[in-house]
């Protein structure tokens, strides 16, 4: 009852305004695709604001996977929901991608302009480059937490070696990952539970 009631709390405490510049400030700062984006939100709700915690912010990338369109987007409207409700849900997403659709119409214009000078071309080629170790940097710094728990780092592993190697769907792969988190980290007192309550059902249907 208390820790429902300081997550309550903490919950209420965050501000339209407050969450709309924070997310703006991840949308405008943050490049190389989901992962990376997923790093800076991270930082900025987890670690420095402690807004929602670490399995929260798990459960929010794994429903981002899950959901069609972008993850970091779809992910990050999941986290606005969770903090305020549906206004936290639509600002968190409108704030997101604003900056982002801004800067690419602004760079698409550029790009027709002056696209074919060879110069702006091999700018292009250098930053698709660096998006690269962005990306890696990012994974790592959201893996890191995992590889603490063997049966995490395993799963991490197999996954990766059946995207690589299998070239398995990526929905497969999130179910069969859920499935196999059930079997992994069940808790003994959640087997304990179920068997009481098929003790008490049969007891029920005997006195019947």
């Amino acid at each position: 009852m208390v820790s429902m009631s300081k997550t309550e709390s903490q919950t209420a405490s965050v501000g339209l305004l407050e969450m709309a510049g924070v997310f703006f400030k991840v949308g405008a700062t943050g490049f190389g695709g989901a992962m990376p984006m997923l790093a800076l939100v991270h930082t900025e709700v987890v670690q420095k604001r402690r807004w929602i915690s670490q399995e929260e912010f798990d459960e929010a990338v794994m429903v981002g996977q899950i959901m069609p369109g972008p993850i970091a987007v779809d992910a990050i409207t999941h986290m606005g929901y969770r903090l305020r409700g549906w206004p936290g849900a639509i600002v968190s997403w409108f704030s997101f991608i604003l900056p982002s659709f801004l800067l690419m119409l602004a760079l698409t214009l550029l790009y027709v302009q002056y696209g074919g000078i060879p110069q702006v071309s091999g700018v292009f080629k250098g930053l698709g480059a660096a998006v690269v170790a962005v990306i890696l940097s990012a994974a790592w710094r959201m893996g890191k937490p995992h590889l603490k728990d063997p049966r995490s780092a395993i799963l991490m592993v197999a996954a990766m070696l059946a995207l690589l190697l299998l070239q398995v769907n990526v929905v497969l792969l999130v179910i069969l990952a859920g499935l196999a988190g059930i079997a992994l980290f069940r808790k003994p007192s959640d087997l304990q539970m179920g068997q009481k309550k098929g003790g008490a059902g049969q007891m029920k249907g005997g006195a019947r």
